[in-house]
């Protein structure tokens, strides 16, 4: 499954997610402030890498999340 773009549109605010899953709206808010302050491709690459990561590593945990967010 591949979530670039709704990885990207949520970084960048484009769209809205709410997660039932507390760790991952950190994330989500986190990586938002970040891109925010330096809107930049290498920036938002780095903020993908990240996000990708934490989906790779809590896959169990975030696989209900990962099916909404591709129906976005």
């Amino acid at each position: 499954m591949n979530l670039d773009r709704q990885f990207q549109q949520l970084i960048e605010g484009e769209i809205k997610y709410q997660s039932a899953n507390l760790s991952l709206n950190l994330l989500i808010s986190r990586l938002q402030r970040k891109y925010s302050s330096s809107q930049t491709p290498a920036e938002m690459q780095q903020c993908l890498q990240e996000m990708k990561a934490f989906f790779e590593k809590y896959a169990s945990i975030v696989a209900k999340d990962a099916e909404a967010l591709s129906k976005l």
